[in-house]
């Protein structure tokens, strides 16, 4: 949390020496940083949305139906509960109502229907990000340009260009591969330590001890073990949504998920990445979420329930899948919940 209250205060000591009228760089550290990294903006036609989800064409869904052998499937997404779950700061856990129940007929507020037949309803505040969700291409940006070199306006009162919704049209069917690094670089627990960054050495490692090969245009899912200390009693550390492991940036892993063609990267943590990130000296906060969703337009996907498959996988040997799932057709949207499930 400290680092973030430091770049917000940075930003309010930015805001104050422009209104006195001191000059201020015009580049953000992000913009020098990425400069010279590959934009995927044009690479299926300006009028595109869905970026790296068009790696996901029809052969992609038949391979990830070859990976199927047992049929055994799991789902993945966390439960919601009323006033219960992870959430990024400045987020809330979703609230659930009963708006109609017993209460209301044995109070005499409701008869029953004709025949006898009663039901109850219920209705939900939650933030769209605030469970197992997708992230739309349009949600993470830096300088005045969103995936594709649209203005940024576009995000005003809603996502005009690349929402979330245009990515629950296509939705995402393909072979998945778990990365447990967890499970590899977390000792007796099985969790990686708080504040770890997970590298591309690390991906390659773990791929390696469990004897699979990262393929091209595979949906990459990561095992921290992050999110496991959320929700049990007796976690190894405490859980915190600023020290959660995760991957770090380095322009070596940003051009491997480039030249493998990743279209989605999934995690059992909040962000993907590590949420502040310290990169030559400097504080970032989610520098990931710039390279890859604004300018690869690859789709990041967060807060997955991992454990039960990674335990599985080790027993079985068996890391690669089928994996589907699709966000809500949240037109405007900027996330959507999803239940993903995988076939083994």
């Amino acid at each position: 949390m400290k680092y973030i209250t430091k770049l917000l205060n940075v930003a309010i000591t930015s805001a104050l020496l422009a209104s006195a009228g001191v000059a201020l760089a015009e580049t953000s550290l992000i913009e020098e940083l990425q400069k010279d990294m590959p934009k995927n903006w044009t690479k299926w036609g300006k009028e595109n949305q869905i970026g790296a989800l068009n790696y996901l064409d029809k052969t992609q869904a038949l391979r990830g139906i070859k990976a199927v052998n047992s049929g055994k499937t799991f789902t993945l997404q966390l439960p919601i509960t009323h006033g219960i779950g992870p959430v990024f700061p400045g987020r809330v856990p979703a609230m659930h109502y009963m708006t109609q129940d017993q209460s209301m007929y044995s109070t005499g507020k409701l008869d029953e229907l004709a025949g006898g037949v009663k039901y109850s309803d219920d209705a939900v505040f939650m933030y769209l990000q605030g469970t197992t969700h997708m992230d739309a291409l349009g949600h993470a940006w830096y300088g005045d340009k969103v995936f594709g070199g649209v203005s940024a306006d576009s995000t005003v009162h809603g996502h005009d260009h690349v929402d979330v919704g245009v990515l629950g049209e296509h939705g995402v069917v393909g072979r998945g591969i778990l990365l447990d690094v967890g499970r590899l670089k977390g000792g007796k627990s099985g969790r990686l330590p708080v504040s770890s960054c997970v590298t591309l050495d690390d991906l390659k490692e773990t791929a390696k001890a469990q004897n699979v090969t990262v393929e091209k245009r595979d949906i990459l899912l990561i095992r921290t073990g992050s999110v496991g200390r959320f929700y049990t009693d007796t976690p190894d550390a405490p859980w915190s949504a600023t020290t959660e492991p995760g991957l770090c940036y380095s322009k070596e892993l940003i051009k491997w998920v480039d030249n493998m063609e990743i279209p989605v990267i999934a995690a059992d943590n909040l962000a993907v990445e590590l949420v502040p990130q310290n990169i030559n000296g400097q504080d970032y906060i989610i520098p990931l979420h710039g390279a890859l969703i604004r300018d690869l337009g690859v789709v990041l996907s967060e807060l997955y329930w991992l454990d039960d498959l990674a335990k599985d996988s080790a027993n079985d040997g068996q890391y690669s899948f089928m994996f589907t799932a699709a966000p809500l057709k949240m037109k405007k949207g900027s996330g959507s919940p999803i239940n993903p499930i995988v076939i083994k």
